[in-house]
């Protein structure tokens, strides 16, 4: 155990401070002379002072950060309102750029164009069983801050040359209500679309139809059948990441698969 402690410094202090006295009318008992002891009371009485003063420092340095930060909060709310009333003024005027040169600030900065909607990916087919529609689903990471985007679905079957527009929809996902019996695949493309501007186009999403093993229909995207499917011609392309999800259905009647 040590004869004092070196930390924290209070408790180093206050073992100073008890120990002073003790020395001093104790100096020739216990081997010190009356210089030591005394230089020792002095050493001590000074470094107690010292670390009073810097606690005392350190407190009015707080209340000094704090009135300064008041001050200046209080500064930026007044800034804000003479601003908002210099704005206001100048609008009003036939020359708002005089008043704003007068008062040697900036004119508001014009409202920065939205960027237009993400292109879409990811598509997802399912078969509805009652119908035969196709339902198709995807991903598209529209910049934050901006909303009302509409999506146009165009369509391409085997037999044509150029894609057709087939509607628009509000939401991720569109119900193809239109496609007739016949064709083993089918491609789509999606494009977003929010007032006058328009986003890239997406890749083109091939569809492929076939059968599972137990005779059900299947409707699946990308360059993979499910591993169960039969009878299914397999796409040249589609949206590259070789996507096998989808759903499939018994009652097709309509498509004819």
């Amino acid at each position: 155990m040590a004869t004092y402690p070196t930390s924290p410094r209070a408790d180093f202090l206050q073992w100073c401070q008890s120990h002073q006295q003790v020395f001093v009318d104790n100096a020739a008992t216990i081997g010190l002379t009356t210089e030591q002891a005394a230089a020792f009371a002095t050493e001590t009485s000074a470094a107690v002072a010292a670390d009073l003063a810097q606690a005392s420092s350190k407190e009015s340095a707080k209340v000094a950060t704090q009135t300064v930060n008041d001050a200046v909060s209080t500064l930026q709310s007044s800034a804000g309102d003479v601003v908002r009333s210099i704005r206001a003024y100048a609008e009003l005027q036939a020359d708002p750029n005089s008043v704003y040169n007068t008062a040697q600030i900036p004119p508001p900065a014009s409202p920065t164009p939205a960027p237009p909607p993400a292109q879409p990916t990811d598509l997802t087919v399912t078969l509805e069983a009652a119908s035969g529609d196709l339902m198709l689903s995807w991903k598209a990471a529209n910049p934050s801050g901006t909303s009302g985007t509409s999506y146009i679905i165009r369509r391409r079957l085997p037999t044509e040359s150029e894609f057709s527009f087939i509607g628009v929809s509000g939401k991720k996902k569109f119900v193809d209500t239109t496609l007739v019996a016949g064709p083993d695949s089918v491609q789509y493309t999606v494009q977003g679309q929010r007032s006058d501007s328009a986003g890239p186009v997406s890749q083109i999403f091939v569809v492929t139809f076939g059968q599972l093993s137990d005779g059900t229909s299947s409707a699946y995207v990308g360059a993979s059948a499910p591993r169960a499917a039969i009878a299914a011609k397999a796409p040249t392309n589609g949206n590259g990441n070789g996507y096998t999800n989808g759903s499939s259905a018994n009652g097709l009647s309509r498509m004819g698969v």
